[in-house]
């Protein structure tokens, strides 16, 4: 398997790919900030309006900051975009059921996900799409 590592670029060329995508403002407005972290590697996703706002890398410390953590193991997040990639794989609603990987401080903010996850799923997908410059 070939593995994918998280990295502020990674989220960036997705940032990129929503952004430019005419499709994504069509899902609705989505206001949120999500953190997504992968073993040790943590950055905080800004989304406004109909857009990918921000992202940024962070320290665990500032995990309080998001509404909500999309939390994985390397082998997780391998898992879901060699899959995603491949058109077959779960959405992150399907891990969360299973695996738990959506983490937040109030069930509210828990709601936050599900409110926008069409919006996320296409994000990661798009990060999956995108290719190196």
């Amino acid at each position: 398997m070939t593995t994918h590592e998280l990295s502020l670029q990674w989220l960036q060329r997705a940032r990129d790919a929503v952004n430019a995508d005419p499709t994504f403002r069509k899902r609705g407005s989505i206001d949120t900030t999500m953190a997504v972290r992968v073993e040790e590697a943590t950055f905080l996703v800004t989304f406004a309006g109909f857009t990918c706002h921000d992202v940024r890398a962070i320290s665990g410390h500032d995990l309080r900051d998001a509404d909500f953590v999309v939390e994985m193991s390397n082998e997780q997040w391998n898992r879901f975009l060699a899959g995603r990639r491949g058109g077959k794989g779960r959405t992150l609603v399907e891990i969360d059921t299973t695996d738990g990987v959506i983490k937040a401080q109030t069930p509210r903010k828990q709601l936050d996900f599900l409110r926008y996850h069409t919006s996320i799923q296409a994000f990661f997908d798009a990060g999956c799409a995108a290719r190196a410059a």
